[in-house]
């Protein structure tokens, strides 16, 4: 079974996903309870920059839970257009991928309507770790733009399937996010984008 890169389902089974922390986590980091052999990720998603948290706390929930040997990963964290605070947004989203770096885990990025900010950050920041653009549903123009630049792609059940196509079968991650679905339901709607 393939790993199901980034779900949101905090009953996935121990193993076979990266659990994104929910913010309750990062508040009260003591309320983690990582299952045996359970992969997660940790990180402020976009969203959660609205005023409705303390962010320094959340940042603290973050660098406390990024130590732990099951967090695997950093993010979601990253930028979203639709929202105003775009320059906090910014500020988080370097301090993230600067702790990814720290600590040599990847970064999980969600990304809507900022791509060439991301770019210019990744220019500047010259990362070591995998950089993934998680639930991917960009055109092909887009991703060969972001696999030239070194990053990865991850797709949800959502994405274009054209796009799926283009990118290599061993650089390919697939992921249920939100959905209530299976990863293998997100696999078996691209099984035929090869053919």
């Amino acid at each position: 079974m393939m790993l199901d890169f980034h779900t949101h389902n905090q009953k996935a089974q121990a193993g076979t996903a990266i659990v994104n922390l929910p913010v309750q986590i990062l508040l009260e980091t003591n309320l983690f309870q990582p299952e045996e052999g359970g992969k997660y990720s940790v990180g402020i998603h976009p969203w959660w920059l609205d005023g409705s948290y303390d962010e320094e706390r959340l940042w603290k929930g973050v660098e406390t839970m990024a130590q732990h040997l099951q967090v695997v990963a950093i993010g979601e964290c990253g930028l979203d257009r639709l929202k105003e605070n775009i320059s906090l947004q910014t500020a988080y989203f370097e301090k993230h991928a600067l702790l990814a770096e720290k600590l040599h885990k990847p970064l999980i990025i969600h990304c809507v309507r900022a791509f060439d900010e991301i770019l210019t950050t990744k220019k500047l920041l010259k990362p070591t770790v995998q950089w993934t653009i998680h639930g991917f549903r960009g055109k092909p123009q887009q991703a060969e733009q972001l696999l030239r630049a070194g990053f990865t792609l991850s797709f949800g059940i959502k994405a274009n399937p054209s796009t799926v196509r283009l990118v290599p079968k061993n650089q390919r991650l697939f992921e249920t996010d939100d959905e209530n679905i299976t990863i293998n339901e997100v696999i078996a709607k691209f099984s035929n984008v090869d053919k």
